[in-house]
């Protein structure tokens, strides 16, 4: 049987909100425990068990299914976890995040975990897991923006080549806005003329072309405090990509 296997960040783990709830501050957990009974109190709705667009999909396709995917997880993740999961005989979906998050190895005692983490311009504001990026001092100014663009852009051609070498058919989307419709350096676009937008939808798309501003833009999300898709965002993003999925598996 052939699995889908979803790699992304919290727009790939999606949530159990059924609807839009106006005053909802987050969605991620309100199918679990007490926050379940006291969702149904407030809003007197029940909470769903949480999909997302590549389970839906998988469900259509009659395919297994593999959530690789966390809250908060950088494309530095994506990119790693591509590499370490066994792909036979599978269809990989990928939903990019924001280029701003990066990951760092940390260790405890004995045990070691990845941590995501922000890159921060001189005179930014650092928050917890933020960190002011400064290490030519007052000599030149770091280009986190443009750099952001550049790093996410080389990794997408890095997996789009290595699963084309292991003959992995695979669709990627901008989960989240990255700015391929204005690329801030030449570098970029010239680099983005070697993806191939075959196997990426709207890869130069505009903010409402992702995930995220596409269900935005359709009040397809939690509440007008939580952007994440609910679970008629899901269903509805799933269906839009459901035909370049199949037009890539007819292609392999």
């Amino acid at each position: 049987m052939m699995k889908l296997i979803h790699f992304g960040c919290s727009f790939a783990v999606g949530n159990g909100v059924p609807d839009y709830v106006r005053g909802l501050k987050s969605g991620a957990y309100v199918h679990t425990g007490d926050m379940r009974d006291e969702f149904m109190r407030r809003y007197k709705m029940e909470p769903k068990e949480p999909q997302a667009c590549g389970s839906i999909i998988a469900d259509k396709l009659n395919f297994g299914f593999e959530l690789v995917a966390e809250n908060g997880a950088s494309n530095e993740m994506i990119f790693r976890k591509a590499l370490e999961t066994d792909l036979n005989n599978s269809f990989v979906l990928v939903g990019f995040t924001s280029n701003n998050r990066r990951e760092g190895l940390t260790t405890v005692k004995k045990s070691s975990h990845w941590h995501t983490w922000k890159m921060k311009a001189p005179g930014e504001v650092a928050k917890y897991k933020d960190l002011i990026f400064q290490p030519w001092k007052d000599e030149y100014k770091p280009a986190i923006e443009e750099e952001g663009q550049i790093r996410t852009v080389i990794q997408i051609i890095y997996m789009q080549n290595y699963f084309k070498s292991n003959n992995i058919p695979y669709l990627m989307f901008n989960a989240l806005w990255n700015g391929f419709d204005l690329p801030l350096t030449r570098e970029c676009d010239e680099l983005l003329g070697k993806v191939d937008e075959n196997c990426f939808y709207k890869l130069r798309g505009a903010p409402q072309d992702t995930q995220h501003g596409w269900c935005v833009e359709r009040k397809l999300n939690v509440s007008n405090l939580d952007d994440h898709p609910n679970l008629q965002g899901q269903e509805a993003w799933a269906k839009e990509l459901l035909p370049h999925v199949k037009a890539v598996l007819d292609a392999n």
